[in-house]
């Protein structure tokens, strides 16, 4: 734990100290200016979520400037709620009690059937009331800010969200030059730090320029290629494509392979499916799509490896295959992650792969808001983070979303999801359309909650309307 620890937090303790004290001073700022009516509540969390990469650490990792900005709107919900001022759709009560249920079905399950989880010493309590922390941490604010962006839908439109990304986006391009600069002009790890680059990330890298995993201020690089390929889209549509262009270029020095998969994803779902009208068939159709292009990699997987290793000095090779190469290449590992062609983290979605396969009847209801922290560790065996496991340190969050959500609340659950937050209005636009629906292919392979719930307020209604309820 406390290599890992040591990985993350700054050798310099006043940068430390700087990095800790950002979240607040960020979110009081931005909470100021939303409250002052200077700007909304979409730009709110979205310039907070910019802004992940300072964390209070000593509290926890997932302590950011969203996380503060995220609770004071949920309290403010809960105030408007229990006033009579807003009233919950019956389709979102739904989603919202479904967690609930999952966690009472795991709990019935454990006692009058079959025990399949690991309790830590002195941590059998924790299995109970860990669900209520996951409510209080992260699912009830989600659904405030959703409420929050319906509140004032008489303000936002689509554009105004489409504006709001590329100004972030141009301001994050900046930030990403000053951070190559610092490390490869200036050469200073304090400066480079100060700026947004996570320590972790500086231990890894090496002489190479393509080595610095840029991430802007954004929580981790694939955070940030997550949101520049959701970005990439919107500058393309007006014709901005120097932006988009240097998009991609940020997006390749991110060293992330999702990246990739979503390029291909919205040129999937905004070019070459156009044609089809419903939201809901264009995303199965791209996933099904996405799923059959993995198997046959998968199933030319030796020869890539072998490609990769004849050219493995060039850095198009470097920046495009190492990764994918990693994954894919089981020698070392002597384990098969690959899951419908695609080739799964070893040390995050695969342990949990493994757990439901040897508990399957997890599926329908999945193991409980929350209580990944409980899968046995042997699952984890190998892995850096195994005696943390054993000792129950950490949750364990998917990346994969759509898999995140069947595995903390099952496949119902996950249906449910799918079918209520793709409700949109009749007359969507057609380049909305592609685009809602990319977000969601994207929300398979990475973590955009929010900008998930974002959009699917937005295309639920017609720009400028407003009401009472929460939908």
């Amino acid at each position: 734990m406390d290599s890992i620890y040591n990985a993350l937090i700054s050798s310099n303790p006043f940068v430390e100290m700087f990095k800790e004290a950002m979240p607040l001073v960020i979110a009081f700022l931005l909470l100021y200016l939303h409250y002052s009516k200077r700007i909304t509540a979409m730009e709110t969390v979205l310039f907070a979520f910019a802004t992940e990469a300072y964390t209070m650490l000593i509290v926890g990792p997932t302590f950011t400037a969203t996380f503060f900005v995220s609770v004071a709107f949920m309290l403010e919900q809960a105030h408007r709620l229990f006033t009579g001022q807003t009233l919950i759709r019956r389709e979102y009560l739904l989603l919202l009690v479904i967690p609930a249920l999952s966690s009472l079905i795991i709990f019935i399950l454990v006692q009058v059937y079959k025990d399949p989880f690991y309790y830590p010493p002195g941590k059998k309590s924790a299995f109970y009331f860990r669900p209520v922390y996951f409510y209080i941490k992260s699912f009830f604010p989600l659904f405030a800010i959703g409420a929050k962006i319906v509140q004032e839908r008489e303000k936002l439109s689509f554009a105004m969200y489409a504006d709001t990304m590329k100004k972030i986006a141009k301001f994050s391009f900046a930030v990403a030059i000053l951070q190559i600069l610092s490390q490869f002009i200036f050469k200073s790890e304090t400066l480079g730090e100060i700026i947004g680059l996570q320590h972790r990330y500086l231990l890894e890298q090496s002489t190479s320029f393509f080595s610095l995993r840029v991430q802007a201020l954004f929580a981790e690089p694939k955070v940030f290629s997550a949101f520049l390929s959701l970005t990439i889209p919107l500058f393309l549509y007006d014709r901005d494509y120097k932006w988009a262009a240097l998009s991609v270029i940020m997006g390749v020095l991110t060293v992330s392979q999702t990246f990739w998969i979503n390029l291909l994803s919205a040129g999937i779902c905004c070019v070459f499916l156009s044609g089809v009208n419903s939201a809901r068939v264009r995303i199965l159709m791209s996933m099904s799509i996405i799923i059959g292009l993995f198997m046959g990699i998968a199933a030319s997987s030796k020869y890539f490896i072998k490609l990769y290793a004849k050219n493995q000095s060039s850095t198009f090779y470097q920046l495009v295959f190492k990764r994918s190469v990693y994954r894919y290449d089981n020698e070392i590992w002597q384990k098969d992650n690959v899951v419908m062609g695609m080739p799964l983290q070893r040390d995050m979605e695969l342990p949990v792969v493994d757990f439901f396969k040897d508990e399957p009847y997890l599926v329908f209801s999945g193991y409980g808001a929350g209580n990944s922290t409980f899968i046995p560790a042997q699952y984890f065996f190998g892995q850096v983070n195994y005696e943390n496991r054993l000792n129950g340190i950490g949750g364990h969050n998917l990346n994969m979303r759509w898999f995140y959500i069947l595995a903390e609340f099952g496949v119902f659950a996950l249906i449910c999801f799918f079918v209520v937050l793709t409700i949109t209005r009749p007359q969507l636009p057609p380049f909305q359309k592609g685009y809602f629906a990319f977000v969601w292919v994207c929300f398979f392979f990475s973590q955009i909650d929010l900008f998930l719930i974002i959009v699917a307020m937005l295309c639920a209604y017609e720009d400028g309307e407003t009401t009472k309820t929460i939908r």
